[in-house]
C-alpha cells in the first residue's frame, strides 16, 4: 500500500457539537525514507527530481521560521473538519533554491479524510511538482503559484473548468476522483506576509465553499496565522484609519435618521470588491468573496463590515441574514439606486421576487414592508454606497417617505464629505403605484398622494420641516442600540401579543435528559408555564429557571412574559418553544 511509509496521526473525533457529524483529518507526521524517484545523496538527506526539472533536497531543508510555520499548519489541520471523507488538504511553502524561489509541498504537512490509494497517489504527484514564484519569473503555472503571488484565493466547483496549462495536475486529480478545488493564501498575523498556500481538493462539486473557507480561517487563527474570510473586504493598512472615519460618518447618518423617524433598521451596501479568482468555463476570472457559484459573472453588492443601525431588536435576525447575502447589482432592488445614482422605494419588499430581493423570505419572517434605498457618494474616497432604510412596520403611507427624505437631506449636509444621489425623482419598485407630490398653501408642507400621472416616479421637492439639528456622537461603528419603542412599535407589539394570546404553541421541555412535549396558550404567561413544567417533571414546590434556545444555540433565561415571545421568535415559523430546565 502506498501509505506504508507515511506516518498519519489518527484524528480525535469530537464527542459533542456539530463537528462530531463531520470528517476530521488524518494529519501527516514525519515521513520515512522511501524508494522510487528519490535519489539518496547522503545518509541524512534525499533529493527529489520534480516534473519541472528541479532537484530538491529533503529533510532539514527549510529555515527555522518556515519550520515554525509548518508546525502551526500541522496543528491547524488537526482542528479542521469537513463535509465528506474523500478530501485532501496540503500546504505549499516557499523555498530558496540558489537565486530562485520555489513553491513546494515536499516535507510540508498535509491531511486526508480517509487513507485511500487515490488520495495517496495525488499526494505523491504533488511532491513532484514545484513552481517558480520569484519576481523575475512572471509565468504562473499552477493555482498555488498564482495564489502565492497575488495573495488572493482561487477556487472552482469543478476542476474540468480549468485548462491543463493552468492546472498541471488536472489529469491526475480527475483520475483520483477529485473535482472541487480551493486554494487559500496563508499569512503571518504579525507581519502580514504570505507564508504559503493551503490547498484543498474534494470529490464533491460544491456550489459554495463558504463553510470550508471559514473552517480554515478559524483553525489558522488559533495558530496565529490568517487567511481570507467569506464576505471579506480587505482594506490596505495605509487606508484603514481613513476608511474607518468614513464608515463612522455613515453610521451617524443611519443612526440619526432612524432615531428621528422611528425606523426599525437602516444599513449600508456597496459593491463587493473582486477579492478572489474562480475558474469557470476554462477561464480564470475575478469574483467576489462569497465563494459561491451564484455570484460568478455578477457584480455583487454586500453589507458585510459596513455600518448599520438596528433600533428594533426584533430585526436583528434579518440584519444577520443581510450580512451573509450578496445582491446582484444589475437586478436587485438596492442595485437600482446605485445604477441610477438616485433613489428607489418599494411599499412592500415581501412582495418582490427573489431575483429583485434575495432576502425576501427573511423580510417576510421579520414583518418588514416599506423600504427606501438611496445612493450616497463619498467625495474623499470616491466610493459609492447605497443606504437602505426600512419604514416602521405599521406605516405604509407615502408622506412618511417624504419626511424621511427631508430628514436624510438635512443629516447628510451636517455630516460633511458625502453627496446624496438625485432625489428629484424616486423610482417606485414593485406593484404599479402612482406617486406625486402636492404642496399645500396653508401649511407650507408637502405630501405624496396617489395620482394617475407619472406612474413610475415620485417627484420630491427640497424642503426641511424639522428643527432638531443635533447629530449625536458615536463611540462604536458597529453597535446595535436598544431604545424605547415608538408609539407605532408599541401598537404593533400589542397587536402581536393579541394574536399570540388566541393561539397555542407547542412546548418542548428538557430536564436531566428527559423531555416533555405539550401545548400551551401563551396568554397564560410565564408563571403558569412554570407550574405546568413543574407538574410534568414532578418538581412542584421547587424554584424553576426556564431557558430557551436561541438561533445561535445559546441558552437564554426567560425572566418575564415578554420573553416568551422571544422564545417563540427563536423557533422561526415553527410555532414551537424549546425549553431547558
Amino acid at each position: 500500500m502506498l501509505w506504508n511509509k507515511i506516518s498519519l496521526e489518527q484524528p480525535r473525533v469530537p464527542v459533542s457539537g456539530v463537528s462530531r457529524y463531520l470528517t476530521p483529518l488524518w494529519v501527516s507526521g514525519n515521513e520515512e525514507p522511501r524508494d522510487g524517484p528519490c535519489q539518496s545523496d547522503s545518509s541524512s538527506s534525499q533529493s527529489i527530481i520534480t516534473d519541472t526539472g528541479f532537484q530538491l533536497q529533503k529533510m532539514n531543508l527549510f529555515p527555522h521560521h518556515q519550520v515554525s510555520v509548518s508546525f502551526k499548519i500541522r496543528a491547524a489541520l488537526k482542528l479542521l473538519t469537513f463535509r465528506e471523507q474523500h478530501v485532501i488538504v496540503q500546504f505549499w511553502s516557499p523555498r530558496e533554491v540558489g537565486k530562485l524561489q520555489l513553491l513546494t509541498t515536499i516535507d510540508q504537512p498535509f491531511g486526508v479524510g480517509v487513507a485511500s490509494e487515490a488520495l495517496c497517489f495525488y499526494r505523491r504527484d504533488s511532491e513532484h511538482n514545484a513552481f517558480l514564484v520569484d519576481k523575475d519569473h512572471e509565468e504562473d503555472l499552477s493555482p498555488p503559484a498564482r495564489v502565492f503571488r497575488r495573495g488572493l484565493p482561487e477556487w472552482t466547483y469543478d476542476l474540468n473548468n480549468y485548462k491543463t496549462k493552468d492546472f498541471p495536475q488536472l489529469d491526475c486529480a480527475i483520475r483520483c476522483g477529485l473535482y472541487g478545488y480551493l486554494a487559500l493564501p496563508v499569512f503571518d498575523s504579525s507581519t502580514g506576509l504570505c507564508v504559503g498556500v493551503l490547498e484543498l481538493l474534494t470529490s464533491v462539486k460544491y456550489t459554495s465553499y463558504a463553510f470550508e473557507v471559514q473552517q480554515v480561517h478559524k483553525a489558522l487563527k488559533a495558530e496565529h496565522l490568517s487567511s481570507p474570510e467569506v464576505f471579506d473586504h480587505p482594506i490596505p493598512k495605509a487606508l484603514y484609519e481613513r476608511k474607518q472615519i468614513e464608515l463612522d460618518k455613515i453610521f451617524v447618518i443611519l443612526k440619526n435618521v432612524c432615531n428621528i423617524r422611528s425606523l426599525p433598521l437602516a444599513q449600508a451596501w456597496t459593491v463587493s470588491p473582486s477579492s478572489s479568482f474562480v475558474s469557470n468555463n476554462k477561464v480564470i476570472e475575478k469574483t467576489c468573496s462569497s465563494f459561491d457559484t451564484r455570484c460568478i459573472g455578477k457584480v455583487c453588492m454586500s453589507s458585510a463590515n459596513l455600518p448599520f443601525h438596528v433600533r428594533d431588536m426584533g430585526m436583528w435576525r434579518f440584519r444577520k441574514a443581510c450580512r451573509k447575502q450578496h445582491l446582484d447589482k444589475h437586478s436587485a432592488f438596492v442595485g437600482k439606486a446605485l445604477l441610477a445614482r438616485g433613489s428607489c422605494y418599494v411599499e412592500n419588499v415581501s412582495e418582490l421576487s427573489e431575483e429583485e430581493y434575495p432576502l425576501v423570505h427573511n423580510a417576510r419572517m421579520s414583518g418588514l414592508t416599506g423600504c427606501f434605498a438611496v445612493f450616497l457618494h463619498s467625495v474623499e474616497s470616491d466610493v459609492d454606497y447605497v443606504m437602505e432604510f426600512f419604514l416602521p412596520l405599521d406605516i405604509k403611507d407615502s408622506p412618511h417617505v417624504l419626511n424621511l427624505v427631508q430628514t436624510l437631506k438635512h443629516t447628510v449636509k451636517t455630516v460633511s464629505g458625502f453627496e446624496l444621489g438625485d432625489l428629484s425623482f424616486i423610482e417606485v419598485v414593485g406593484p404599479p403605484m402612482d406617486l406625486s407630490v402636492n404642496k399645500t398653501d396653508s401649511s407650507d408642507s408637502e405630501s405624496i398622494v396617489t395620482t394617475n400621472s407619472e406612474p413610475e416616479y415620485a417627484s420630491v421637492r427640497d424642503q426641511w420641516p424639522l428643527t432638531n439639528d443635533c447629530i449625536e456622537e458615536i463611540c462604536d461603528n458597529f453597535t446595535v442600540e436598544k431604545s424605547n419603542l415608538s408609539k407605532q412599535n408599541r401598537k404593533r407589539k400589542r397587536d402581536s401579543d393579541t394574536t399570540l394570546s388566541i393561539s397555542k404553541v407547542m412546548v418542548n421541555a428538557t430536564f436531566n435528559k428527559s423531555m416533555e412535549r405539550f401545548t400551551f396558550p401563551l396568554f397564560h404567561g410565564l408563571s403558569k408555564l412554570k407550574n405546568k413544567v413543574a407538574k410534568r417533571f414532578m418538581l412542584e414546590g421547587q424554584k424553576l429557571r426556564l431557558k430557551y434556545i436561541d438561533e445561535d444555540d445559546d441558552l437564554i433565561l426567560i425572566c418575564c412574559d415578554d420573553d416568551l415571545k422571544s422564545a417563540l421568535d427563536a423557533s422561526g415559523n415553527m410555532n414551537l418553544i424549546c425549553l431547558e430546565g
